[in-house]
């Protein structure tokens, strides 16, 4: 599957942020060993000893506010340790180096995620959309999206172009729910409005009826997507509960 503009932009900007990241710390050198390393890797066990060995050396480095201030909406890369963005990168070197076969990879990364600790299948799923033919990991991608570690799963909702290109509707339609479920800021799902279809604002209406009925409240910006593609009769339903709904 092609990538659209939103997954070559995160990848541009992922790339430069982790690049900026070095030159504001001592770690260039151990970047450019730990990406030699990756690039020979061939087993889970190979590229774990990479981690280790990142994990070991890198130093925690503040964030400049200048590059802060510089990518506003990748706030969450800043957010990262330098450590967990080299070890993401380091798998990133190992997939565009490899040379065996597809499937072979594609098979080592999931036995790599499944056992992952929580910080480095965070790392796992926010690096797949820079990775070669992404549509390969789609098992790893459903597997975070069904995670009750919310954590990892706003690692794949949240910020990341992922889901947008790759899930089918009911996919989408699930991650979505779930991201209102948890409770997280859906606002930063991206494609949100792009991909948004009626079957998911009929959804989003009973939970918003549900939640109306049980004197709960909800936000602004869910029941907003949800009057998105509403049939007529759910819309007048909508309209008639929603002074008495109380919303964030």
């Amino acid at each position: 599957m092609r990538q659209n503009s939103s997954s070559v932009e995160y990848a541009i900007n992922y790339r430069e942020i982790y690049q900026q990241r070095l030159l504001e710390s001592d770690c260039e050198a151990l970047s450019k060993s730990a990406l030699g390393a990756a690039r020979e890797s061939t087993r889970p066990s190979e590229l774990v000893e990479v981690w280790a060995m990142i994990g070991a050396k890198c130093a925690a480095t503040p964030v400049s506010q200048e590059l802060s201030n510089k990518y506003p909406v990748y706030s969450h890369l800043m957010e990262l340790p330098l450590k967990d963005l080299m070890k993401s990168m380091a798998l990133e070197e190992t997939c565009r180096s490899w040379s065996g076969e597809c499937e072979d990879f594609v098979l080592l990364l999931e036995r790599l995620y499944q056992t992952a600790d929580v910080q480095e299948q965070q790392l796992i799923i926010s690096v797949l959309p820079l990775l070669k033919s992404p549509e390969r990991f789609l098992y790893i991608a459903t597997e975070a999206a069904r995670t009750n570690i919310v954590p990892v799963f706003s690692a794949l909702a949240l910020n990341n172009p992922f889901p947008q290109e790759h899930f089918s509707e009911n996919q989408w339609n699930q991650m979505v729910l779930k991201t209102i479920f948890v409770g997280c800021n859906i606002a930063q799902i991206v494609g949100l409005h792009e991909r948004h279809n009626s079957a998911l604002s009929e959804t989003i209406f009973q939970y918003v009826r549900e939640r109306h009925s049980a004197h709960r409240s909800v936000p602004s910006a869910v029941v907003e997507l949800c009057e998105r593609q509403l049939t007529e009769s759910c819309q007048l339903q909508l309209n008639t509960i929603k002074p008495d709904l109380r919303k964030e």
